[in-house]
């Protein structure tokens, strides 16, 4: 990603998370329904900007790297119990 790129995912993402996040739980919703918006919106993007027949593809990259992330995002707030 470009440094401009950056910077504009910076400025947008929390500001994204919170429009998806927020109003189905202030409504009174469970986070299935948080999960319905998100689903929408991905579904959203990728009908804008995918070809017909890359959506397979496009799925599995934006998963894998959905998992990577997650998976740094988690270890990082792990503290080492050991003593060595």
């Amino acid at each position: 990603m470009s440094s401009s790129q950056t910077e504009i995912h910076n400025r947008i993402a929390n500001d994204i998370v919170k429009a998806i996040v927020k109003p189905p739980l202030d409504a009174g919703g469970q986070f299935t329904d948080v999960l319905v918006v998100l689903e929408s919106v991905i579904l959203g993007v990728i009908l804008v900007g995918v070809k017909l027949g890359g959506d397979d593809k496009v799925l599995d990259e934006v998963v894998l790297h959905v998992k990577e992330r997650l998976a740094k995002a988690r270890l990082r707030r792990i503290e080492p119990s050991g003593t060595a």
